[in-house]
């Protein structure tokens, strides 16, 4: 569907300008939503009459994909998580992906970056589906977690049409098919992907490459550690040797005290959101858990060569961003449509290129290397190198052995749930 591309067409230094705003899109990211100050599943579920049981929204035999496309679609997504470059038919920046899709398929796509985190984005749509009402989005991108759990316990995402998804059906990976927030794809097709492991800042190691969460607790790294809000329990279980998706509230507790064993060893600076990442550009961690994408962006697009992102050999932790069709959407045949057609590999290398997080989609790899190859021969070399070292990048293109090694996180579905993780967590990281 797409029309020829000129992949390089941007000038290479003003991409590598644009693509160094890509980190505030993660900002607020709250995450897989788990952990102190998280959505409450049982609120959600209270607002509209539901339980913990089961779905409570409404059901119909109607087929809403049996109609013919309307021609539009309204996007919902997360800042600075598509491709960009310039338009010279819309004389500005915009999506080259999302234009050559609307000028092949006459589709209006009214694509917004309105969603900053999970829970806020899921409060301002909650009310009218606990209604009955279209949310005015087609298409909406949630992270797995609370947010996505109490979508699907509630009835308020609608069934994908899994005859319509070609390219999804020939191009997924394998981490993106069968999520065990959703098996066989039922509700949810990956945007984009990325890795929970260690960043190790080289300098203040001595070139030592902190390999295992429990470097995270070396007495010798004072005040110079860090841990993510929401994930640090999840660590602290693989860390234990535990599977964090079928752990128990045993587990938890164990893994309190391995944080707090962490804590009382004096190594913790903080417990972060986003702002770890300055902190390690700062010089101020020597060590910390950290998201793939941060990590590679700064070492491989501004050239921090102090800078080591791995898994532990414990395992680090998988999160995927989920594109979904909210209850009631108005256009499902053009989201369907437009979901499916962001599986094409042309189509993925081009936001790829641009996000760097993984891909759900197979082939990027290659095409993003024979970007490369195009890049050297115009004599973009600075600009080759990035994307040459960005397609032999395993944390971006994880092989099958490094996705073995990763867990998914533990999934809170009852209210009940949610409140005993956060007697059990809350203490630690306050």
């Amino acid at each position: 569907m797409t029309e020829k591309r000129e992949p390089l067409k941007n000038d290479p230094f003003q991409v590598q300008k644009a693509l160094k705003t890509r980190l505030t899109r993660r900002e607020l990211m709250k995450y897989a939503g788990v952990g102190a100050g998280a959505v409450s599943l049982g609120a959600f579920l209270a607002a509209c009459g539901g339980d913990d049981s089961g779905s409570s929204g409404s059901t119909s035999s109607e087929n809403i994909y049996a109609g013919s496309p309307n021609g539009k679609v309204n996007f919902a997504n997360w800042p600075l998580y598509i491709d960009k470059g310039f338009i010279k038919q819309i004389n500005g920046r915009g999506s080259p992906s999302l234009y050559a899709y609307q000028k092949a398929s006459g589709t209006e796509v009214n694509y917004q970056e309105v969603i900053q985190d999970n829970a806020s984005f899921f409060g301002r749509i909650q009310p009218q589906l606990s209604a009955g009402q279209p949310t005015g989005w087609d298409i909406i991108v949630i992270t797995n977690g609370r947010e996505l759990t109490a979508l699907i316990a509630n009835g308020w995402l609608e069934e994908l049409d899994t005859t319509a998804r070609p390219n999804f059906d020939a191009n997924a990976l394998s981490f993106a098919v069968d999520p065990p927030f959703d098996v066989g794809n039922k509700y949810s097709m990956c945007w984009q992907s990325g890795v929970t492991g260690i960043v190790t800042n080289k300098d203040l190691t001595g070139g030592e490459i902190l390999t295992s969460w429990e470097d995270l607790r070396n007495p010798k790294y004072k005040s110079q550690i860090g841990m993510l809000k929401a994930e640090a329990l999840d660590a602290a279980m693989v860390a234990q040797g535990v599977d964090p998706e079928i752990s128990t509230p045993d587990d938890w507790r164990n893994a309190a005290t391995w944080l707090q064993e962490q804590q009382d060893a004096g190594v913790i600076r903080n417990y972060y959101e986003q702002g770890y990442i300055d902190e390690v550009i700062a010089g101020n961690l020597a060590g910390c858990q950290a998201w793939s994408g941060d990590v590679l962006y700064y070492k491989l697009w501004e050239d921090y060569d102090n800078l080591e992102f791995v898994v532990p050999d414990e395992g680090g932790l998988l999160w995927i961003d989920n594109m979904l069709i909210p209850k009631g959407a108005e256009n499902p045949v053009d989201a369907m449509a437009i979901m499916d057609y962001y599986y094409t590999p042309r189509v993925a290398t081009d936001v790829a290129e641009w996000v760097m997080y993984m891909s759900p989609v197979d082939g990027v790899q290659e095409l993003m290397a024979q970007d490369a190859k195009d890049a050297y021969a115009k004599g973009w070399d600075g600009y080759a190198k990035k994307l040459e070292d960005s397609a032999n990048e395993p944390m971006l293109f994880p092989d099958q052995a490094m996705l073995d090694g990763l867990f998914n996180f533990r999934n809170l579905t009852t209210d009940e749930e949610r409140q005993e993780w956060d007697a059990i967590f809350e203490p630690i990281i306050q």
